[in-house]
């Protein structure tokens, strides 16, 4: 795909080229939280109003 080839090709910045950006096991720990704390909160909610 275009956007792949895009990504794939390293473009140097002030003649240095920087590594990808890589997803730490904290970071996807952190995203997971941010994710799922809104989420189970709307659904107890819902829980809670209908049933």
């Amino acid at each position: 795909m275009m956007v792949n080839g895009r990504m794939k090709k390293q473009t140097p910045v002030l003649g240095q080229i920087a590594p990808n950006p890589k997803l730490t096991l904290s970071a996807a720990f952190v995203l997971a939280s941010v994710l799922s704390v809104p989420v189970f909160v709307i659904l107890t909610l819902i829980d809670w109003l209908f049933l």
